[in-house]
């Protein structure tokens, strides 16, 4: 009979595998988004540093990001291993430095990013048959297996975890801590699951540290077990969770240590520079070296608030209906007097879920300076697999209770599990590549614009023309987005980027081309005076994604003259 059970648990990962993989390799390296330049060429320098034992060099931010420049240096190693021997140093990341030398040595960005985001794929995929495994022994395995395909093929998670960042890999591993927590403390007291979760830990923490969040969870879920009606003594059972709290630390520390050459060196410097530029922007929303000091005092609680709201709002409108109506019947979940449907683990792990959810939008809603729907991808990720932990219950008890149109109950069953996988991933698909600007029919205004997706087009455009790599062009967000797409001269539109003048008009009037970004410049500082001017300029070419304006191709010599005269005096 156990062997029976083994099988499906194992049919169902590979099911699981079949369900997933596809969507999230395909189109890989369609497009390139505004921060992953940046990412890049940090894990390009954390290649050259540890290939050169420069362990010193091995922090770029506060984050830390360690896992993100893990993947960028394997995915280094797999396209240009000898990288490393080049004698070129480090890369500035808010230069184009780092692709002129790589196009000098016959080699392209692209590749580079396909590479890594692949690599980063597969851990992702690793993670979620993990947390499927440990999952099931707290549901059950369908329940298990609709949460995690449902989490995985959602649009917003799927968009923004293929790309080369922090988030999905921070969201899997918070995942994953909680999962082999909730089973060594419910079902199964051997260590592997309490190492499983302390190591997802250090790994959440090496990835950013906004994932302390994990920890405090991790205490209140030890603090709620002291409260459990058995036969021990509190003395024993505050004895066994500072134990277990040891032990699961230690192993984070361990991996965090382990797996970051930074800290073998110069610990001090590295936790100074990750923890105190994170708190300086939590507090006053730019790092140490701009802020200088950290001033608590300067926080404001009541834009906090606002930022709660809108982060809530984020989700609501980059979720799809099946993720709304599956929290509907979490309510039920708890309420149920059928125990064997819904076990206390069961609703222990839900309730965990929904708290880290509600700790990361507290968290980057109460911030200064960050606003992007992609901080708080946790929360999809949790409430995606609280929903589908819902959906499967709610279709267990109608599976107990009704027989619709002559069928048998288990192709009822079956019949709508398969609904709402299509349905799903049918909501993803609809906006390849670019699945994270997915927005909810039933809202008005939501998903995520402007993050450099449509770039590409407008360099594909550009690349066609017969002399495309002898152009130079002028484009907003030039560095990734469009660059790593045209095989030509690209320069950044550096509007902001003077106090005084507007030398970027000479700039525009010795390039072939200029590429605007309406779908930002028209609501951001950066472009906006530009865009005026503009307005009743024919383009010679648009892009449009989903019937919305992403970006303009402007022929220079196509230009009339007035407008570099209307800009200068402006």
């Amino acid at each position: 009979m156990k062997t029976n059970v083994d099988k499906y648990k194992w049919f169902l990962a590979l099911v699981l595998l079949v369900l997933i993989t596809p969507v999230h390799i395909a189109g890989i390296d369609k497009f390139a988004t505004l921060d992953e330049p940046w990412w890049v060429i940090s894990g390009s320098n954390y290649y050259y540093a540890l290939t050169h034992q420069d362990f010193e060099h091995t922090i770029y931010d506060y984050h830390p990001a360690v896992t993100t420049t893990w993947v960028v240096a394997a995915g280094m190693v797999s396209y240009f291993p000898s990288y490393r021997g080049l004698g070129q140093g480090y890369f500035d990341v808010r230069k184009p430095l780092f692709e002129n030398f790589m196009r000098e040595q016959g080699k392209d960005a692209l590749p580079l990013v396909r590479n890594s985001r692949l690599i980063q794929v597969g851990l992702l995929i690793v993670l979620a048959l993990l947390s499927f495994f440990l999952l099931q022994m707290l549901v059950d395995e369908m329940a298990a297996f609709l949460a995690v395909v449902l989490a995985m093929n959602a649009p917003f998670f799927l968009g923004i975890s293929r790309l080369v960042n922090h988030e999905g890999m921070l969201a899997m591993f918070v995942l994953v801590g909680l999962l082999g927590m909730q089973v060594y403390l419910n079902k199964d007291r051997k260590l592997i699951y309490l190492f499983v979760s302390g190591a997802a830990f250090g790994l959440a923490q090496l990835t950013k540290s906004s994932s302390i969040v994990l920890l405090a969870l991790i205490v209140l879920i030890l603090f709620v077990e002291l409260f459990k009606q058995n036969a021990e003594s509190l003395t024993f059972k505050i004895w066994s969770a500072v134990k277990i709290f040891v032990i699961w630390f230690a192993v984070a520390i361990f991996v965090y240590v382990l797996l970051w050459p930074g800290m073998w060196v110069a610990p001090g410097k590295m936790l100074y520079e990750v923890f105190g530029n994170a708190f300086s922007y939590a507090f006053q929303g730019a790092r140490l070296d701009v802020t200088r000091e950290l001033q608590p005092s300067s926080f404001n609680i009541v834009a906090g608030v606002g930022g709660i709201t809108q982060y809530i709002n984020r989700w609501i409108t980059s979720s799809t209906v099946i993720s709304w109506l599956g929290l509907i019947f979490i309510p039920l979940i708890f309420v149920s007097k059928d125990k064997s449907l819904t076990p206390a683990p069961m609703r222990s792990t839900i309730a965990y879920l929904i708290i880290v959810a509600a700790l990361f939008i507290v968290l980057f809603g109460m911030v200064q300076g960050r606003d992007s729907a992609y901080y708080i991808l946790s929360s999809f990720l949790s409430l995606d697999m609280v929903a589908g932990i819902g959906w499967a219950v709610a279709l267990f008890w109608a599976k107990k209770r009704w027989a619709v149109l002559r069928l048998k109950r288990a192709d009822i069953h079956t019949i709508a599990l398969l609904v709402l996988i299509v349905f799903q991933l049918g909501s993803s698909l609809l906006y390849y590549p670019y699945y994270f600007t997915y927005k909810n029919p039933f809202v008005k205004q939501g998903g995520v614009h402007g993050y450099g997706e449509g770039l590409d087009q407008a360099a594909g455009y550009l690349a066609k023309k017969g002399n495309a790599k002898d152009l130079r062009v002028i484009a907003y967000a030039a560095r990734g987005c469009f660059s790593y797409f045209f095989p030509g001269k690209s320069d950044l539109l550096k509007i902001g980027f003077y106090e005084d003048g507007l030398p970027y008009v000479e700039e525009i009037q010795n390039a072939d081309y200029l590429v605007l970004y309406p779908i930002r410049q028209n609501t951001k500082a950066d472009g906006v005076e530009l865009m005026r001017v503009l307005q009743n300029v024919s383009p010679e070419h648009t892009i449009f994604i989903d019937e919305i304006e992403y970006a303009r191709i402007y022929n220079v010599a196509d230009l009339p003259e007035d407008i570099y005269n209307i800009l200068l005096r402006e």
